[in-house]
């Protein structure tokens, strides 16, 4: 099974055409978009339904009102999930808080189950806010997902997308945006590390690359490199290999670099 996964920038037009005729040229078997628009769903649903993919998404929450905040906050990006075989939508993110149920952002995650030769996989698709700019909201974000991915499955797992993180990494370890918030320093480094380092779930770049490549930036923040765009599989899932589409960020595609893996479901 190969999966990309691509923030797309909320690229409209000509723009999104052009990144739909590169995502057909790679034909993966699993397709998971962040940062798609209204106005941009129409070009990817047709290309993809024309190219024989069943298609998934959360059009409809993102044309839900957000809560009255200051500064005011427009819902805008939603997530997009494709497959070349049968795909059925499952339940997203829940929050037993109900005040940061009200302020989250469920456009932003999408699981579906996909089955492909015969296979079903859970197929997570997540686009974690920023932390600069919704604050605490990244770490509950952080704490549902973790509690929405252990949920008991009979489906091996995938868990893909932008989120967001981590501020740095080596072969060792990962330094989270902890330390951009003193005041939430240990609650924001556990929500975070709770998915980055997940028990079972591997980041299946860092598995497959030796300690002496240099890690590859997938977004620039300022111009500082990031790898902010993964993919985790559990462990029913065996990695072939893994690797950034670094030139469809240097041709500015989109803001990001996709991430692709090609995956073996275990029998």
């Amino acid at each position: 099974m190969r999966i990309i996964s691509w923030n797309v920038n909320g690229r409209v037009k000509e723009a999104c055409q052009r990144q739909l005729d590169c995502v057909l040229a790679e034909a993966p078997d699993v397709l998971a978009l962040q940062e798609v628009t209204v106005t941009s769903y129409g070009v990817w649903w047709r290309g993809l339904l024309a190219a024989g993919y069943s298609v998934a998404s959360t059009v409809d929450l993102v044309r839900l009102p957000y809560p009255e905040v200051e500064p005011p906050v427009r819902r805008k990006y939603f997530n997009l999930t494709a497959s070349r075989g049968g795909m059925a939508t499952l339940p997203g993110l829940a929050f037993s808080d109900p005040e940061r149920a009200r302020l989250a952002f469920p456009e932003k995650y999408l699981v579906t189950q996909v089955v492909l030769d015969g296979s079903a996989v859970d197929v997570h698709n997540a686009h974690l806010p920023p932390g600069s700019s919704r604050g605490e909201i990244k770490v509950h974000a952080f704490r549902a997902i973790r509690q929405r991915v252990d949920e008991p499955t009979n489906a091996a797992r995938i868990l893909c997308g932008d989120l967001n993180t981590p501020q740095a990494e080596d072969h060792e370890s990962v330094t989270t945006w902890a330390s951009a918030h003193p005041r939430l320093r240990d609650e924001w480094d556990a929500a975070e590390r709770g998915v980055l380092e997940h028990p079972t779930m591997r980041d299946v770049y860092r598995e497959r690359h030796p300690s002496y490549a240099p890690y590859p930036a997938s977004h620039l923040t300022r111009g500082i490199p990031r790898r902010y765009d993964h993919v985790y599989a559990s462990p029913e899932i065996a990695t072939v290999w893994c690797r950034y589409l670094g030139a469809w960020l240097e041709a500015r595609l989109s803001d990001h670099a996709p991430v692709e893996a090609e995956l073996v479901l275990s029998t």
